[in-house]
């Protein structure tokens, strides 16, 4: 068996866990996420200090903020899972509320049940998502990253299929 069918495989079994327990992947997701922008602040002041003593007058503001960053969502991963939920829910509600004005606005007389019934599911989303909060947010993304992962493992699996 090829190394990409293996690579394949332990992708959707990857992503089939992440649906399983959606929870640990989404927050194992962020820590993830706080761990590279801490690398990526340390790589980015390193390089900053050397452009400084090179005479150029670079600030270093943003890599320290990214190193704080960093260090914040890897201490504290359920704030920025609870920050996604608010900023997620509230755009889904604000995207539900505005349609639905749309609509109203249009004069449609009879309008689609069906783009009504999504409008009302995406507040109604939005406001579960700000309800659930950082537990809602890590179950989203678990459950993203899982349809990812299978979906990534199936193309690799479709492209060594047709190099035969």
């Amino acid at each position: 068996m090829s190394s990409t069918k293996v690579f394949a495989i332990g992708s959707i079994l990857l992503g089939v866990a992440a649906i399983a327990l959606p929870y640990f992947f989404g927050t194992l997701a962020v820590l993830v996420l706080g761990g590279v922008m801490l690398a990526s602040g340390v790589v980015s002041l390193l390089f900053v200090i050397d452009v400084r003593k090179q005479g150029l007058p670079v600030s270093v503001f943003g890599p320290w903020a990214q190193i704080i960053a960093g260090v914040v969502v890897l201490i504290w991963p359920e704030l920025a899972l609870w920050l996604a939920a608010v900023f997620l829910g509230g755009g889904l509600i604000l995207s539900g509320i505005t349609g639905l004005t749309a609509l109203r606005d249009a004069g449609i007389v009879n309008p689609s049940p069906l783009s009504k019934f999504g409008l009302w599911a995406s507040i109604l989303f939005g406001v579960v998502l700000i309800g659930t909060g950082a537990f809602g947010s890590a179950i989203l993304l678990g459950v993203i990253l899982g349809i990812a992962l299978i979906a990534a493992g199936l193309q690799q699996w479709r492209e060594t299929r047709l190099l035969l």
